[in-house]
Formats: C-alpha cells, structure tokens, sequence
C-alpha cells in the first residue's frame, strides 16, 4: 500500500510534493477542449510571418516556402487531432481511423482497441493539441525525410471521477504521403516522456468497465466479475474513508486492475513489486507546464496485479484516503500521509474486529519497528526502507490524534500539503499544531506507553 514513489530532489532544493515529478519540460497548453480555433491560430502565426519585412523600411512579405509549408503542417495536425477528439465523442470509428497510416497495419489494429475503450470510458470533455516538435535522427532515417514528432497534450475528464479535466502527454510521428499528413505511430517517442505517459488504462489493451456510483473499476475485457466484486469492496471503502477521516471530500475514485506491471506511474515489476496497490496523481497542469511541480487535480488508484484476488475495502480505504488528500498540494511528510492512509484502514480493522487486535498491532510497532529506526521516517528511501515505516508513521498520526484529536490532524494534515515545503516549514507547522517538531514528536513516540 503506498502513494506514488517521489522523483528525488536535486541537491539543495527543497523537499517538494511527493508527487510525481516528470520531466520538467516548459510547455504551453493549446487547447483543453474538443474544438479549437485552428482558423484564428494558423492566422496568427501567418501573419507573424508576413509582418517581417525583407529589410528595414520595407512592408510586410508574404511567408517563404519553408513558412507556408510550417503553416499547412501545423494546421493539418491540428485538424487531425480535432478529428480523433470528435470521433470518440461521437462513436464515429470511421473517422477517428480516417487520419492513420494505411500501410501501418498493427497501428490500425491498435487504434481501433484504443477507439472502443475511450468511447467505453465515456468522456465528459476530451482535446487533444500539440505540445512542441520533437527531433530523432534514427526515426528521420527510419520513417523519412517528412516525418514530424510532436509531443501532444491530451485533456480529458471522465464523469463523476475527474472534478475539473486533466492532462496526459502522448508523442505522435506523423508522416506526409503524398502530400497528406497522417499518423504513422504513436509510441515512438514513449521513452522522452513523463512516467507513465501513454500508459492510461485505455492504451494497455481492450478494458471493461465497471460503474458505481462514486467509484469506477477498469479490467481486462471478459474479467467484469472481478471488476463488479472490486467495486463492492470499493463502496464499503469510501465509506471507511467518510466515516474515520475528517475531510469532507465527495470525490469518486478510478480503480485500475489490469494484468499489466507497469500502469500509469505505478511500477509493479521492480520497486513496487511488494506493494499491493498504488495511488498515482493526476494533473490539471502537468509538471514544468506553468510551475515546476505542475498542478495535482487527484489521483488514480492502480491495483498490483498479483493482488487483484485479494483486494478488500481495508487496502482500498488507505488508497482512497490518499486520493481523498491528493489536490490538497503534495508537500506532507510521508510519514503523515502514509501514516494518515494506515491511520483509517486500521479503524477500519477495528470496526471489524475490535480494538485488541490494533492494540496488539500497536504494541508490535513499539517494540519492533520503533528500536530499528533513528528517526520517524524520511521521505528520501520511505518506499525502499526494510524497516516497518508504515506500522511507525501509523504509531505518529495514532499519538497525534490522541494528543489534538482527529480533526486536529486533518488540519495539521491540510496545512502541511500546502505550505510544507522544506523541514524548517514542517517544524513550524507542527509546533504550531502540536506543540512538537519532528523531532520532539519522535521521542515522544520513543517513550510512549498506551493507555490499556
């Protein structure tokens, strides 16, 4: 059970969000929605064009060859893209094929699967728009003199999980044939872009969907059973989450439980591989769009695919209360937000099966993971530590809600995500709302003896 692995910081910077960081590139969003004005956009650049004169003192040129060329291309895209956005809005597979590579049969055979499982998602909003040109050498040479690489924004919000659209990067080779643009392949430069990049639900693989009221599992199609018998589980554990923490957040969740290692920014197949789950953050602005650390919208739950026969309402309850605190800001310690997700899915235990089996719990934590660490857990190795980290940052948030009660630690939690970019920042923080630092926190848990 975890939240997205952290990106490490550069030395001397500050702690930043836990969330993903992604490649910091600076990139201006075109567009978020289905249609956009190609006309006035393709003037613009055409008259930016036109209005450099020859030399000075002279008027207006009209653009050169390589300028008009620019144009058409530009246009061409932007048009194909509209295309591919309006077709999965309207079912249309016609068209949403109309702009492939003919002769690239597996991209066609692809594109379709893709096609059914965005119009099964069923979008509220969905734009796609082109981000900046990229350049390779080996694809020039493999693809042609023509080909052009574009890292491409798609904008999307699916209803009754997505609160406001949300971004995700793709890259599109396109070809000219014959004096057409078309797609020739959309994975080509997969490797150059953010984790996780097209490795949505929708692009591993015909899905099923499965829909509740504030909950929505993805599988592989022919696996609904499973999908339905998640989202029970699903239901008891967002009401775990509205019944032991504070906030009052009427979110929904995304549930993605395919037989695939590597979904999102989730990584199952390497240092993830103990985790039964993962909540990765979605972006309404990703990261190095218009601030460095983007701007987190919520998150998406990814089950381990070894898991997936053993998902219960106490591990999603923990991944839920990390979606629950996701658009909050992401500069929380680790140790407060893991602690925080443990904090419910234990009351969750307890509702079920009383409070001796979380004492025993509790006692466990004090005599065997408090004496293996110097410190409450860092964020810089959390997910990578031997040491019961999880059982330890429960312990903390459990001392807390004794010492300031519940609602005390939701705020202390809210004004951590928000303001706590660096230690000095934390300390203050929870001094204000505690009475202790870090650091008077972790000797009080060393000399803690519950109450029985």
């Amino acid at each position: 059970m975890s939240a997205t692995i952290p990106s490490a910081p550069p030395p001397g910077a500050p702690a930043g969000p836990r969330r993903w960081l992604g490649l910091l590139l600076a990139v201006a969003l075109v567009s978020g929605g289905v249609v956009y004005a190609v006309d006035a956009r393709t003037d613009d650049a055409a008259s930016r064009l036109a209005a450099t004169p020859a030399s000075p003192g002279d008027g207006p040129t009209t653009p050169s060859k390589a300028g008009q060329a620019l144009i058409a291309r530009r246009v061409a895209v932007d048009s194909i893209l509209i295309r591919r956005a309006q077709a999965v809005q309207t079912g249309d597979l016609k068209l949403f094929l109309r702009d492939l590579d003919p002769s690239n049969k597996t991209l066609v055979a692809q594109q379709k699967i893709l096609f059914a499982n965005l119009v099964d998602i069923g979008f509220t909003e969905l734009g796609y728009s082109q981000a900046e040109e990229r350049f390779s050498s080996e694809i020039m040479r493999r693809r042609g003199r023509t080909v052009y690489l574009v890292r491409v924004l798609m904008r999307y919000q699916i209803p009754k999980v997505d609160v406001a659209p949300v971004t995700t990067e793709l890259g599109y080779t396109f070809i000219n044939r014959a004096g057409r643009w078309v797609l020739a392949d959309d994975d080509d430069l997969d490797k150059d872009l953010g984790p996780g990049a097209h490795r949505e639900a929708w692009d591993l693989g015909r899905i099923d969907v499965v829909r509740g009221p504030r909950a929505l599992v993805v599988v592989e199609k022919g696996d609904a059973a499973r999908g339905r018998a998640i989202l029970t589980e699903a239901n008891e554990g967002l009401q775990e989450v509205k019944e032991y923490w504070p906030r009052r957040w009427r979110g929904s969740v995304l549930i993605i439980a395919l037989d695939e290692t590597e979904v999102r920014d989730a990584r199952f197949a390497d240092e993830d591989i103990e985790s039964a789950a993962s909540a990765g953050s979605t972006f309404s602005s990703l990261p190095g769009q218009d601030t460095a650390d983007g701007t987190v919208a919520g998150a998406y739950i990814v089950i381990n695919p070894t898991e997936r026969p053993r998902v219960d309402e106490i591990l999603l309850s923990h991944e839920i209360t990390h979606v629950a605190t996701a658009d909050l800001g992401g500069y929380e310690p680790l140790w407060l937000a893991e602690g925080a997700a443990e904090y419910v899915s234990w009351r969750g235990i307890e509702a079920i099966s009383g409070p001796d089996e979380v004492a025993n719990w509790e006692q466990e934590v004090i005599d065997e993971a408090l004496p293996t660490l110097q410190s409450l857990p860092t964020d810089l190795g959390f997910y990578d530590s031997s040491a019961d980290v999880y059982g330890v940052s429960w312990l903390a948030v459990r001392f807390l809600v004794q010492r300031i009660g519940l609602t005390g630690v939701e705020e202390l939690y809210d004004d951590m995500a928000r303001h706590g970019i660096d230690q000095v920042s934390r300390d203050r923080i929870l001094l204000s709302r505690s009475g202790l630092t870090e650091v008077t926190l972790w000797t009080s848990l060393r000399t803690y003896r519950p109450r029985r």
